[in-house]
């Protein structure tokens, strides 16, 4: 099905680089270091194909970076790598460390990776939600990972209160401890081969105010079907979705037009995604109304093709569509890391495999599955306002104290533990890493609160450097154009963005 040109993408991308950029260099100039290089050497290194050709989408990414110390978190799991690796830093060495056995690892556990998913019976449980980094891991590699997080939501939540600010800072150790133990907590009970726990509202959401907050919103917006009023417009009786921006608080979020030929390949990618359903969805349900290629979403996968998918649902009645989110999905960010490389046939099985023996139930999301389009591999789920993500940003008054956040943090790390004991090999890793910690618990309590503080203050810290770099380098990091790098005009069109000017210019 063709489709007009409704909206100019490439001036919208543009348009949110001009707006971006003024945030990601408009700051104070720490004095130049090795560190910077390092940081600026290490990025540009991971990302150089994206730089060279997805020049804008990949600026995009980094002025989001440059924001906030999340952000720069978020998209920066190369640098975290390099430094686990390199042995020079807390966040490299550990006397708990286990080479084997390899445990299967989310990958990228920060915080804002988790929320709530709606089984087929229509119950909610917390779970992790982003596997574009999952693979094979050693465990201390999520455990520190997600420790880190959690102390760093709790040195910069709260930004608009000082007090309450300083009351969760100094107790971010404190709140990685608490989250480290959570995960310590449910590898004795997988060691005795208890079965694998539910998060849910009623198991652990008593006194837990972030846990009430992202289910009461999940419940609130799912009966509102919010996606449909904030996403779609109404022509008499027949739903579309809208075009341009969608949120006027956020210049990033934009709906453009895909090109004719790459809508017309979506119907196929469809039915593909529907055979690799856990829960059978009949065909009528899911034929195609309309498509946008969305702009300005995520931070890792920014650069990333995302589109939004309208389909008809269990009935005619426009009240009944559904949307869905197509993403494309790469190697992950931590493939090859550790011998023998290479876990998975291939990007979608990794995705299926390791998502589906994350979540306390397989079916915990039943409309997740993957697919090829236009010969990229992708994966497809719900795109709805009923399924919310723990945020920082709702780390405020009762929900940004010391005690809510431990408690938060003790239910993910929770959550880690019962990843790192799923599958055939769970009870195996159980045992394996449970005898390593049981040599010293309260030291390997110790040591990886001393990790995590430490791993969170040099985010913060890296971030104001990156930020630094981009005002020396560019939002290019310093890697030239070239125009052989310039992808197919077919693509480009996909991408959203128009081959690269002859030379670069973040500001064209």
């Amino acid at each position: 099905m063709a489709r007009d040109a409704s909206v100019d993408c490439s001036r919208l991308v543009r348009r949110v680089l001009v707006l971006l950029l003024g945030v990601s260099i408009a700051c104070a100039d720490p004095p130049l270091d090795p560190r910077e290089d390092e940081v600026t050497a290490v990025l540009a290194q991971a990302d150089e194909p994206l730089i060279r050709g997805r020049r804008a989408l990949t600026a995009g990414k980094y002025a989001r970076m440059a924001s906030s110390p999340l952000d720069f978190m978020r998209g920066a799991l190369p640098l975290y790598r390099h430094d686990a690796r390199a042995g020079t830093s807390q966040v490299s060495v550990s006397r708990f460390a286990l080479d084997v056995p390899l445990v299967p690892s989310i990958g990228d556990p920060h915080f804002e990776n988790f929320g709530a998913l709606r089984a087929p019976d229509g119950t909610l449980g917390l779970e992790p939600n982003d596997f574009d980094a999952a693979d094979r891991a050693p465990y201390l590699w999520d455990v520190r990972r997600l420790a880190a997080s959690m102390a760093l939501a709790a040195l910069v939540a709260n930004p608009d209160d000082a007090a309450a600010r300083t009351r969760a800072s100094e107790q971010a150790r404190a709140i990685a401890r608490a989250t480290v133990l959570g995960y310590r907590s449910a590898i004795e009970r997988a060691g005795t081969g208890a079965p694998p726990e539910r998060v849910t509202v009623t198991s652990a959401g008593a006194d837990n105010p972030l846990l009430r907050d992202v289910f009461g919103r999940s419940e609130r917006d799912e009966a509102a079907r919010r996606e449909l009023t904030t996403l779609t417009t109404l022509h008499g009786t027949s739903r579309r979705l809208l075009r341009g921006g969608i949120d006027p608080a956020d210049a990033q979020s934009v709906f453009a037009d895909l090109p004719a030929a790459a809508y017309a390949g979506l119907p196929a990618a469809i039915e593909a995604w529907r055979q690799t359903l856990v829960v059978p969805v009949p065909a009528e349900e899911l034929v195609l109304l309309d498509a946008v290629r969305e702009l300005g979403s995520g931070v890792s996968s920014w650069p990333r093709v995302r589109v939004v998918l309208l389909v008809r649902g269990p009935t005619d009645e426009s009240a009944d569509d559904r949307l869905l989110e197509l993403k494309e999905i790469a190697d992950s960010g931590i493939a090859g890391l550790y011998p023998p490389g290479v876990h998975h046939d291939n990007v979608g099985l990794r995705i299926l495999e390791t998502s589906r023996s994350s979540w306390a139930r397989p079916d915990a999301e039943p409309r997740w599955g993957v697919t090829t389009w236009i010969g990229m591999r992708c994966q497809i789920r719900s795109e709805t306002e009923g399924q919310k993500n723990v945020r920082l940003s709702r780390m405020t008054g009762a929900r940004g104290t010391p005690e809510a956040l431990a408690a938060m943090g003790g239910v993910l790390g929770g959550i880690v533990g019962r990843v790192h004991t799923s599958g055939k090999d769970g009870l195996t890793n159980a045992q394996a890493v449970y005898a390593r910690i049981a040599q010293d618990p309260e030291g390997f309590l110790e040591e990886q609160s001393d990790a995590a503080l430490s791993g969170a203050q040099q985010m913060i810290a890296d971030q104001l450097r990156f930020r630094h770099a981009l005002g020396r380098f560019g939002l290019g990091l310093g890697i030239p154009f070239d125009a052989a790098d310039a992808p197919r005009a077919d693509f480009a069109a996909v991408l959203g963005v128009p081959p690269p000017p002859p030379a670069f210019d973040p500001l064209p």
